[in-house]
């Protein structure tokens, strides 16, 4: 008892203090509530499970096996010895990077119009906006199975109080007609109003790609009823022959996100851009100031060189990937019909497993452990009893080893355990 022996109202007085001071320290250690409440991120948690185990292929990370067009690495080399690489740059980009990019959005993409801003990935580039438009508190929806890094932004800047997670359709396309009846209920004051929308096209961890149509329609009511419309269309270039081709949005009320880092091999050069109205330009640059200052100098003239290089660059290396692909879906088949889907779009396929087995979390540690191929799970998407696949890590023959290895493990957990590497 800190008050045992204490004989004077002054003695008294100064245990107190002591106390409120020893108690104001503890709490001074904490994390932030909002940061505590985000999830943990998956990809961190895949990578420090693996950590000091050899030989575990991976289909988790959402990554390619190839590198950055040529021209993209030399300039890159180049950049090394400019003394321009060393200084800050502009905070939204470099003018010709800039100007590169409203012409690639224009061309490609149909936007025309509006700002663009580089960023340090697509997942900064989500950040901003999310910083930009919301306040702590206002409501944000996303589709389930939602990209977890999304779901984590959101509630590291206080919209886990109000997020509406509705599922998909069966198909796993937005499910328009919930968000027309959610958004009528809103707006006759059941709810708070909703504030931002964000839609991924092609779908991660979905893998399929949202039709011209859902996409007006999503559009259309969120232009009605006051609500941002953010697609994330990191995975633009994979489209698939026989599929929806990709297709983009534009309007005063939309914001499109994209990233080098997919389709140019381009991760850890971290580039990524947002197209938006230009009257956001201001609130945007804030937050752009206070996190990166300015994107990466090198990085940048790197994704010059990727985007000379252009979309044919690409399309072959995209093709390509139909054996790995082809690989994947026969590893997955002895979860039975009917248990697979995505591959419209992206770089995943989407897993249901068997009721058994439905723990996704120990499914894949399991698959990692004992028949070394790597996943992620379903429920750091929103969606538990699932795996996510990914088909583009590894190059082909690797790939092949992988999917050996996926199908081993996947036909016993459907055995009930049997059938463990050795």
């Amino acid at each position: 008892d800190a008050l045992a022996g204490v004989r004077t109202e002054a003695e008294a007085f100064l245990v107190a203090i002591y106390l409120c001071m020893r108690g104001a320290r503890s709490m001074a250690t904490q994390a932030s509530k909002r940061v505590r409440a985000t999830d943990t991120p998956c990809i961190v948690q895949m990578q420090q499970m693996l950590r000091g185990r050899e030989g575990v292929l991976s289909l988790a990370q959402g990554i390619v096996h190839w590198p950055p067009p040529e021209a993209a690495l030399a300039a890159g080399v180049a950049a090394m010895g400019e003394r321009s690489t060393s200084l800050y740059g502009p905070d939204d980009g470099l003018p010709e990077l800039r100007a590169a990019l409203k012409e690639k959005l224009r061309v490609e993409n149909g936007i025309d119009g509006g700002e663009v801003m580089v960023t340090a990935g697509a997942n900064q580039a989500y950040t901003n906006v999310v910083l930009s438009l919301l306040d702590a508190g206002d409501a944000a929806a996303l589709f389930r199975p939602y990209y977890f890094n999304h779901l984590m932004a959101l509630q590291m800047t206080g919209s886990q109080l109000d997020l509406w997670l509705p599922p998909s359709l069966p198909d796993l396309q937005p499910d328009i007609g919930a968000l027309r009846a959610e958004l009528e209920a809103r707006a006759r004051g059941d709810r708070p109003p909703l504030r931002m929308l964000t839609l991924v096209n092609p779908g991660n961890p979905t893998g399929v790609m949202i039709p011209r149509g859902t996409l007006d329609e999503a559009s259309r009511l969120c232009a009605s009823h006051g609500v941002w419309l953010v697609v994330d269309n990191t995975y633009e270039h994979f489209e698939y022959a026989g599929e929806a081709p990709h297709e983009c949005v534009s309007g005063e009320h939309v914001i499109n996100v994209f990233s080098f880092s997919k389709a140019f091999g381009m991760m850890g050069w971290r580039v990524g851009y947002v197209s938006f109205p230009a009257a956001l330009a201001p609130e945007m640059l804030k937050v752009q100031d206070t996190i990166a200052i300015c994107p990466s100098i090198a990085s940048q003239k790197v994704a010059l060189g990727a985007l000379a290089a252009g979309r044919g660059w690409v399309s072959q290396r995209v093709a390509g990937l139909a054996e790995q692909k082809a690989l994947v879906l026969a590893a997955l088949a002895p979860l039975g019909d009917g248990a697979v889907q995505g591959g419209s779009g992206a770089i995943y396929l989407v897993a249901r497993l068997p009721p058994h087995a439905a723990d996704d979390v120990a499914a894949v540690r399991t698959l990692a452990e004992e028949h070394g191929v790597a996943l992620i799970p379903g429920s750091a998407c929103g969606a538990p009893g699932h795996i996510r696949v990914c088909y583009a890590n590894l190059p082909l023959e690797q790939t092949r080893e992988a999917a050996a290895r996926l199908r081993r493990g996947l036909q016993a957990l459907v055995d009930g355990g049997a059938g463990r590497r050795a």
